[in-house]
């Protein structure tokens, strides 16, 4: 039953990380990665998008339930792990973008959803001696 569970949730997790595609496209950007991993770390960017010269890091939280919010599980661990992600992606680029993390919420199921788009969600935590 529990693996049952967890393959709904992934399968809505997907359907969600499409759904925000389809909201950034109709914005005006390009979608540039899905799901993409830096080679040196295990973190993982749900959606890496670009307008103009400015590249977004989208993070997307769904949930099932209509009434959970998706951001609580956006933890201090979890903005971390984005940003070095970003930072190994930013590095490896030809050109110098700016740049800004989203967090996208969706609630409820493909039929019937709301989404929640945060633009500039957080600011990336700096690191002092």
């Amino acid at each position: 039953m529990a693996d049952k569970t967890k393959e709904k949730a992934a399968e809505w997790g997907r359907q969600a990380e499409d759904i925000v595609c389809d909201y950034l496209i109709c914005k005006g950007y390009t979608v540039r990665e899905r799901n993409w991993r830096p080679t040196t770390s295990h973190s993982e960017i749900d959606i890496i998008a670009q307008k103009d010269e400015t590249l977004v890091f989208v993070e997307v939280k769904a949930r099932a339930d209509k009434d959970a919010d998706p951001t609580d599980a956006l933890t201090k661990e979890k903005i971390k792990n984005l940003v070095r992600g970003a930072n190994s992606y930013l590095l490896a680029q030809d050109f110098m973008f700016y740049y800004r993390f989203d967090v996208a919420a969706v609630n409820g199921n493909i039929e019937d959803y709301s989404l929640d788009y945060l633009e500039d969600a957080f600011l990336p935590p700096l690191r002092s001696r």
